[in-house]
């Protein structure tokens, strides 16, 4: 069975939707017959590029053109419809990248075209090509034989040499709009008889980032799961393994009302489910858009603002479930009177990993507090937004000894060790002036205190937990 995509992909000018500049560049050089040697398309996956790229090379060695357009039904049109014509290469770039490659190409390109009248190299992710390889086509595309077209197509504008631009024409293909990708989806769930709810289909557009082939796949990916049953939102949840909506409600709604307990455990549960994380707070930004776009508020705002602190930050985290937790505590907190326990002693012993996040937390608030009041440079660091900093202090253990401060870490938060190294003189101005103390910042990773807690590991779970040296 032929894909959803391939079967619906454009096969003349006029059914590609959009990419208005793309079409009006291709169709007027046809028509003056002022065709560049050399074209690079440039713009995301999804849209229309390798389409377009086809296209012209039907309209170049159609014998039946009319104007610009193709006739789509000649032997050259449906040979290259097929991927067959003997004068129209197509080449993936990605796996076909070195300089052995090209050199057939610029060997080839000295022969006539065998059945139409040019030959057409299309190179799809071109980006991925060696810098021999570049070198290698630099001649051929300034000086190609009559009757040679080359198109270029890359995601990736930026890995192109200046030299290899400044050879070639360059056009811009841009992402579709949400309402074209819609429209798209509710044409071929027409004809392809798939009974589908248009909330259903909104999701799967707006899923798809601009991409058409992305949705079109979506779309065949849930009318499988769905198989003859009409397509709703949960199906499409269920099918593209999305957050559900209810979720999504039950945690915007715990994180205004201040509520960190609740928070706490929608994170935890969202986990457990085998959601990811980073795309569950995704939806929740995308929930926030659309929120403030029919009811803005002051409320509103700010709660998106530190949802995309929060996206911002947990890049940085190599457990997200953890960041995404603590920080959404945090922000809860910030709305509510104060932090409420989120986990009781018993589901704190369900894994080592958050007992060690939890055993470094509970450090910083009881043990430095006897020490070293960090408290305000906590509060600091929050308010300002800089939650990276925030988060990394929370899980070391902070120590003053004879005017130096030591920031200490398991060997299992190196990451968080390391951002902080980098951040060594800001920490020191930052004790200065937030704690007036004039101390000396040392940090350090703490090996033994993660054997200890091991061994406290050991004792919790006798003959279960095994200590190598």
């Amino acid at each position: 069975m032929e894909a959803l995509y391939r079967k619906y992909r454009p096969k003349s000018f006029s059914q590609v939707i959009d990419q208005v500049q793309a079409k009006l560049v291709l169709q007027n050089a046809i028509l003056t017959d002022r065709v560049s040697h050399a074209y690079i398309f440039s713009g995301p996956r999804g849209s229309g590029k390798t389409t377009l790229a086809r296209i012209l090379a039907k309209a170049l060695n159609c014998p039946n053109r009319k104007d610009f357009e193709p006739c789509c039904t000649c032997e050259s049109c449906i040979s290259i419809d097929k991927g067959n014509h003997p004068d129209v290469i197509e080449l993936d770039a990605a796996s076909n990248r070195g300089i052995d490659e090209i050199r057939r190409i610029r060997d080839a390109v000295m022969f006539k075209p065998m059945m139409g009248m040019y030959k057409v190299y299309i190179i799809d992710e071109f980006h991925m090509l060696t810098r021999e390889a570049f070198n290698a086509l630099l001649k051929t595309l300034e000086e190609p034989p009559e009757r040679v077209v080359f198109v270029l197509a890359t995601t990736n504008l930026e890995r192109v040499p200046a030299t290899i631009v400044s050879r070639c024409q360059l056009i811009e293909f841009r992402s579709f709009k949400e309402n074209d990708i819609l429209q798209q989806l509710k044409l071929v769930a027409s004809k392809e008889n798939i009974p589908a709810e248009e909330e259903a289909l909104k999701i799967i557009a707006k899923r798809a980032s601009g991409g058409m082939r992305d949705a079109l796949t979506m779309l065949e990916q849930v009318s499988s799961y769905a198989l003859s049953d009409r397509i709703t939102v949960e199906t499409v949840e269920r099918a593209l393994g999305l957050a559900p909506s209810g979720a999504v409600e039950e945690y915007l709604h715990a994180l205004m009302n201040g509520d960190a307990t609740k928070v706490g455990e929608i994170v935890d549960r969202m986990y457990e489910e085998g959601y990811d994380i980073e795309q569950f707070v995704q939806v929740c930004l995308e929930r926030m858009e659309e929120e403030i776009a029919s009811h803005p508020s002051t409320e509103t705002i700010s709660l998106a603002r530190d949802l995309m602190n929060l996206a911002s930050e947990m890049r940085f985290f190599e457990n997200k479930r953890i960041a995404c937790k603590l920080l959404s505590i945090d922000i809860a907190a910030r709305r509510g009177t104060k932090v409420q326990p989120t986990q009781s002693a018993k589901e704190q012993a369900k894994s080592i990993e958050p007992i060690e996040q939890k055993d470094e937390a509970v450090k910083v608030q009881s043990d430095l507090s006897d020490q070293i009041d960090v408290s305000p440079l906590l509060d600091y660091l929050r308010n300002q937004g800089d939650m990276a900093m925030y988060v990394a202090l929370v899980q070391a253990n902070i120590t003053k000894k004879d005017g130096t401060v030591e920031v200490s870490f398991l060997p299992s938060q190196r990451f968080q060790y390391e951002y902080l190294r980098e951040k060594l003189f800001e920490l020191e101005y930052l004790f200065k002036t937030q704690l007036k103390s004039n101390v000396t910042v040392e940090l350090k990773v703490d090996e033994e205190r993660e054997k200890q807690l091991l061994e406290k590991l050991q004792k919790l779970f006798p003959g279960r937990i095994k200590i190598e040296e």
